[in-house]
């Protein structure tokens, strides 16, 4: 089974090495890695060469465009996606594997855990992004982020991939659209560690009020248009 990595990327030379470099280092080796370099002012490209041959020039400023290029500019079977300033575990291919050998799973999530962690991001994070993922799963709504996360390549594209008129919450979006195309997985198995930048740059609160207002505006059919792919300070 190829699998193709996915990774948009906007002005991450520094954080994006890390994040190849554990791809790299996969258990599961019928793999290709595909960076999608969204108007990058730095040398996220040049870095991400050394790694990869397919770094692919976006024009867009938000991470839904870039991940949907990144999938149909791929042939493989299964896109795992993670974000640039991302850690994958050593096994993480290999557990997508294992769970796309199920041909009824269409998409597939697991947990986040913090990279440099204080102790209130390993509470916020093991609540936030383990617990709550696999408790609202049991009721049929499942929440696949980013930044670990696998869809069957032909269902991603006949759901039609990433709304990118999202700004935000656009994998939540996607994740509810899945459900119609088959079987949706939460594996506590599948592990990353994802940066906690944005939380120690504006504040679990202000974090958490943005996502809880668009929430509201997805669920009531309103415009989903904070910012949030371009206020991490790089």
């Amino acid at each position: 089974m190829r699998i193709s990595v996915v990774i948009p990327a906007y002005n991450e030379e520094s954080a994006i090495q890390p994040c190849l470099e554990s791809i790299k280092k996969q258990t599961y080796k019928d793999y290709d890695i595909i960076v999608v370099n969204a108007e990058s002012t730095d040398k996220t490209a040049e870095v991400s060469s050394r790694y990869t041959d397919k770094v692919i020039t976006a024009k867009t400023g938000s991470p839904g465009p870039a991940r949907n290029l990144g999938v149909k500019s791929s042939g493989s079977e299964v896109i795992a996606f993670t974000d640039a300033d991302t850690i994958v575990a050593d096994n993480w291919l290999s557990e997508i594997a294992r769970i796309f050998e199920d041909p009824k799973v269409v998409g597939a999530g697991g947990v986040l855990r913090p990279l440099d962690a204080r102790l209130l991001d390993k509470v916020m994070f093991k609540i936030n992004s383990d617990l709550w993922y696999r408790f609202t799963a049991v009721f049929g709504f499942y929440q696949l982020g980013t930044p670990n996360c696998a869809y069957r390549r032909n269902a991603f594209l006949s759901a039609g991939g990433f709304d990118e008129k999202l700004s935000m919450l656009e994998d939540t979006e996607l994740s509810i659209r899945m459900k119609k195309y088959g079987k949706m997985v939460i594996d506590k198995r599948m592990v990353v560690y994802n940066s906690a930048r944005r939380f120690k740059q504006e504040g679990y609160i202000r974090v958490f009020l943005r996502y809880f207002k668009e929430y509201v505006h997805l669920f009531m059919g309103k415009a989903v248009s904070s910012k949030h792919f371009d206020t991490i300070k790089h």
